[in-house]
């Protein structure tokens, strides 16, 4: 799926008039498929890969929170969303070296990328709500993205962010996290696809007009 959502954002550099963060999604998904490679790579054969799940994480957050910056219209949240991608990573360090120490995933910090996700998304629609001219949601990117995060996040929160306090779980209730998880990373991926394919729809219907 990532490579799926990797394929269909390369379609953002048809058009010159495409947002920058936009431009820079076909990279943060390179970044992330490769990572993602290598985590299967090590799982596959037994090693741990919680080093590059950490990393994984972090990069994701950072991205998130800079395109949800880009697509937020209040300059005083922009500019506290500029502040929490700058602080994120630092807590992250902190995390790393000092709380959260050895392989051992970053409970602590992935909790707080997702809460703070949830929160920028939940006031992205406050803005959609508040908007004095009618448009159609469907054709807009930033619908489909931020209802990706909000969904995923949600999600995730639960299920990934208290994964330290099982100790010694079943197969059964791994394997179904497991599942679990790659749902949400199936519909995540997804809404990145439809929000990179709804561009191209509209890019159509303007040239037929």
């Amino acid at each position: 799926m990532i490579a799926i959502a990797l394929l269909t954002s390369l379609t953002v550099y048809i058009r010159p008039t495409t947002s920058l963060y936009l431009k820079i999604f076909p990279i943060f998904l390179t970044v992330i498929l490769i990572i993602g490679l290598r985590i299967g790579y090590l799982s596959s054969h037994y090693k741990s890969n919680i080093g590059f799940y950490n990393l994984f994480t972090t990069i994701a957050f950072i991205f998130y929170f800079f395109s949800l910056q880009q697509i937020i219209v209040n300059k005083k949240v922009k500019r506290i969303i500029v502040y929490i991608a700058f602080i994120y990573p630092l807590i992250t360090l902190l995390n790393i070296f000092w709380i959260q120490t050895g392989a051992v995933f970053n409970t602590i910090t992935f909790s707080l990328g997702c809460l703070l996700i949830v929160m920028i998304c939940i006031y992205y629609f406050l803005e959609l709500f508040q908007l004095t001219s009618s448009i159609n949601l469907l054709t807009q990117p930033s619908f489909w993205i931020c209802s990706g995060l909000l969904f995923y996040f949600s999600c995730s929160f639960p299920l990934l962010g208290l994964v330290n306090f099982l100790k010694s779980p079943s197969k059964i209730i791994g394997n179904s996290l497991a599942i679990i998880s790659n749902l949400l990373d199936v519909l995540l991926y997804s809404s990145f696809t439809i929000a990179f394919l709804c561009r191209i729809k509209i890019r159509k219907s303007m040239s037929s007009s």
